[in-house]
């Protein structure tokens, strides 16, 4: 057995340790599915909060599958879309299609339209993610079209969605950047009311991409510069050191490129986050050739 596989069986023997301390504490005719999916949930958020997704996933494959047999769609909902997050967060991208898919096509029959639109801007952000730009716009849209046509009142929802509709747009290489701006204005628009401070950051730091791709360097620098001391978690300051490094490069202070992207990529490489540290080392793969012969770098990725 390789250490990968043994690190796995052994983190689902924690989970399942957690589910017999449970069993033990209460009466073992009362102990049911109902228990695994409840202790699924109660450890989502902190583990989410510790930026633990190996464990989520393994964990929640668990209850999903409890949920499964149990016939409990709403559960099996709710845990496909925290699966597709966590999926999406380690890069495996197709896996984080494939919960996405679940959780639109089981939403589609609840009165309560929540799951569904975000299954739709979660399935945005992974065809967005697969350079399906088009495809993103157009879900996102259709996330947006549900919220407005179902009277929904969620600020914390519609600003996800509009963030997302503006990322779709954003990371196209052939995007309307002023449409990305708009939406990302819109969604800073739903985070601030509900005060909802990571949210904020992420999306300002989007804000700031739009504006180095359209060659306003003092105003991504000043939304950098407001950020970071704002930032509490290793993947935010991950993100901010990716555009940085990529700002540094348009103003042409290649070293300090250099030097940002290696915090960068050590945050990536320690949360496992393989899609960033992909965009990383091809970032300072570049920035090494422009150290040996200067050449243009091009700022679409993050």
């Amino acid at each position: 057995m390789n250490k990968f596989l043994g690190a796995q069986f052994f983190l689902v023997g924690l989970f399942c340790s957690s589910l017999c301390a449970l069993e033990n504490s209460q009466h073992p005719s009362e102990y049911s599915s109902t228990d695994i999916v409840a202790t699924y949930f109660r450890n989502f958020e902190p583990l989410a909060k510790a930026e633990k997704w190996n464990e989520i996933l393994l964990q929640g494959t668990v209850a999903l599958d409890t949920a499964k047999q149990a016939g409990g769609s709403q559960d099996e909902a709710k845990i496909c879309a925290q699966l597709t997050s966590t999926a999406f967060y380690l890069g495996d991208y197709d896996q984080a299609l494939v919960y996405a898919k679940c959780c639109h096509e089981l939403s589609e029959a609840f009165v309560d339209p929540v799951l569904l639109i975000r299954a739709l801007y979660l399935e945005s952000a992974v065809y967005r993610a697969h350079a399906s730009y088009v495809r993103a716009v157009q879900i996102a849209r259709e996330a947006l079209l549900v919220y407005k046509t179902k009277d929904i009142d969620n600020r914390a929802l519609l600003g996800k969605v509009y963030f997302n509709l503006g990322a779709a747009h954003a990371d196209n290489p052939e995007g309307d950047l002023g449409q990305a701006e708009d939406s990302y204005n819109k969604a800073l628009e739903c985070f601030k009311i509900i005060e909802a401070p990571d949210d904020l950051i992420r999306t300002n730091m989007r804000l700031g991409k739009v504006y180095l791709l359209q060659k306003k360097y003092d105003l991504s620098q000043k939304i950098i510069d407001e950020v970071r001391p704002l930032i509490t978690t290793e993947r935010l300051a991950m993100h901010a050191d990716y555009l940085e490094a990529q700002l540094k490069v348009a103003v042409n202070d290649i070293d300090s490129a250099v030097s940002i992207a290696k915090t960068g990529l050590a945050r990536a490489k320690a949360l496992g986050a393989k899609e960033d540290e992909a965009r990383l080392i091809s970032l300072l793969s570049s920035l090494t050739e422009m150290l040996r012969s200067p050449k243009s770098i091009g700022f679409h990725g993050f």
